[in-house]
C-alpha cells in the first residue's frame, strides 16, 4: 500500500511592519511573537535612522562650519561636514546597541529586544527630515554672529564656529532635534515597555528592559548634541 505524501508544514507567520509597533505596540507584539526571532529583522529601519540623524545634524550645523572656514579657514568644509553625518550615524547606532543589549538584560530573550527597540525607530525618520529641511530653511539673520563678534574672534576659527553655534542653538531646527532626540528615546522607551509586557507576560521585566537602557541612552543622546547646548 502505498504511503501517503506528508502534510505540507504550515507557512511562517508573516512578521509585523515597524510602524505597527507605533499604532499598537502590544498587537504588533502578538504578531510578532509566532515568529522565528531575527535579530537583524528591523536593522535596516536603524540604519535609515541612523543615516537621517547624522544628516540633520550636519546640516544643522553646517552654516557654522562654512562661516569659520571662510573667516578663519582652517579645515575644509566637506570633510567636517562629512565627519558630523558620520559622527550622528555612528551614535545613533551605538544607541540602538546600548537599547538591545540592557533591554535585553532586563526584559530576556523573550522581550525580543532587538525587534522591538529595531522596531522603535521608524519614529524617528520623519522627524529627521524635518529638522533636515528646518535647518536648510533657517535663514543667516537667525544665528549669524554679529559683526562685532565676529571681529573679536579675529583668525580664531574655533572661536568663530562657536559663536555661530551659539546663534543655531536658538533656532527652531536645533529645538525640534533636542525634542527628537530626548523626547524620542522616552517615547522609544514607553513603546518597548507595551511590546515586553504582551511578549514577556510579566510587568516588571517589561519595566526594566525599557528603563535599564533608557539613561544610557539619554546620555549618549546628550553627547551627540554636546557641541550645541555646551555654545549656548
Amino acid at each position: 500500500m502505498a504511503r501517503s505524501a506528508p502534510s505540507p508544514l504550515p507557512p511562517s507567520p508573516d512578521a509585523p511592519l515597524s510602524t505597527a509597533l507605533l499604532t499598537g505596540p502590544r498587537l504588533f507584539a502578538r504578531t510578532l511573537a509566532p515568529t522565528e526571532p531575527l535579530a537583524w529583522r528591523y536593522l535596516g529601519v536603524v540604519g535609515l535612522a541612523a543615516v537621517l540623524s547624522g544628516v540633520a545634524y550636519a546640516a544643522l550645523v553646517r552654516p557654522a562650519v562654512t562661516l569659520a572656514a571662510q573667516v578663519a579657514g582652517g579645515t575644509a568644509p566637506l570633510a567636517v561636514h562629512a565627519t558630523n553625518a558620520l559622527g550622528g550615524t555612528f551614535l545613533t547606532m551605538f544607541t540602538f546597541l546600548l537599547l538591545w543589549g540592557l533591554g535585553r538584560l532586563g526584559a530576556g530573550r523573550a522581550g525580543r529586544p532587538a525587534e522591538v527597540y529595531g522596531a522603535s525607530f521608524a519614529l524617528l525618520p520623519p522627524l529627521y527630515v524635518l529638522v533636515t529641511v528646518l535647518a536648510l530653511l533657517t535663514p543667516a539673520s537667525a544665528w549669524h554672529p554679529t559683526a562685532a563678534a565676529l571681529a573679536g574672534a579675529a583668525e580664531d576659527a574655533r572661536r568663530v564656529q562657536q559663536l555661530a553655534l551659539a546663534g543655531l542653538a536658538r533656532t527652531p531646527a536645533a529645538f525640534l532635534l533636542l525634542a527628537v532626540t530626548m523626547l524620542g528615546t522616552l517615547a522609544q522607551s514607553g513603546l518597548a515597555f507595551a511590546a515586553f509586557r504582551e511578549l514577556t507576560g510579566h510587568a516588571g521585566r517589561a519595566l526594566a528592559g525599557a528603563l535599564l537602557p533608557l539613561l544610557p541612552a539619554l546620555v549618549v543622546g546628550f553627547i551627540a548634541l554636546a557641541p550645541l547646548l555646551l555654545s549656548r
